[in-house]
């Protein structure tokens, strides 16, 4: 029963190279966020998981936000201004981008409750952000999507503030990775890396 979910999780790639084409309606999309959402695990069920489902001019939008935040991070390294305006026209490419969030006023209602177990709320939220992005992006996979996981939003303050006032949301959202999707146009992985596996046998140990 579990070898066509592992089958899933084994497809799963990171794509750069997207069409602005979707094999399944919006409806369906909004369905698989709402399923992910709704049962993948939180610390002591505080569903602090917040999500923006964007496509269109929207998707458009979020990643020209990207762009004019990031782009003069770079100084004059033009190589690498090239590079990321490349990246990010990928991801603009792409048939939507798919925002994570963690509310930061459901994990300090948390913290309000639990304070003894205060330092850890951080920890437990980056676990079930994570959690959230690989359901999504497998389930994606599953239905004939390519995605990638982007962070611009999560370690810029500038492309996360834009982001907030652009879509209207509130500020105890705290952005944890964007994910572009679409119909690959090309192999996973960057150009000319090839996916190596450590051997299992140095991963994974057995005790009866």
């Amino acid at each position: 029963m579990s070898a066509p979910f592992l089958q899933a999780v084994k497809g799963r790639r990171s794509y750069y190279a997207l069409s602005n084409t979707c094999p399944i309606p919006d409806a369906q999309l909004k369905t698989i966020v709402d399923a992910a959402v709704t049962d993948v695990p939180s610390v002591f069920n505080i569903q602090a998981a917040r999500v923006v489902l964007l496509t269109g001019k929207s998707k458009d939008k979020l990643w020209e936000i990207v762009k004019m935040g990031y782009l003069p991070t770079l100084g004059d390294n033009a190589d690498a201004i090239k590079l990321s305006t490349e990246k990010i026209a990928g991801y603009t490419a792409g048939y939507g981008t798919v925002m994570f969030f963690e509310d930061q006023a459901a994990i300090a209602g948390g913290v309000a409750r639990m304070p003894v177990m205060s330092p850890h709320f951080p920890v437990w939220s980056d676990k079930s952000t994570g959690m959230l992005q690989f359901v999504v992006w497998t389930a994606l996979e599953a239905e004939g999507l390519g995605a990638s996981l982007q962070h611009h939003g999560s370690y810029s303050p500038d492309i996360a503030s834009g982001i907030q006032g652009a879509f209207d949301l509130p500020e105890t959202w705290k952005c944890t990775a964007l994910m572009p999707f679409g119909v690959p146009t090309g192999p996973p992985g960057m150009a000319g890396r090839e996916k190596t596996f450590v051997p299992i046998e140095e991963r994974v140990r057995v005790f009866n």
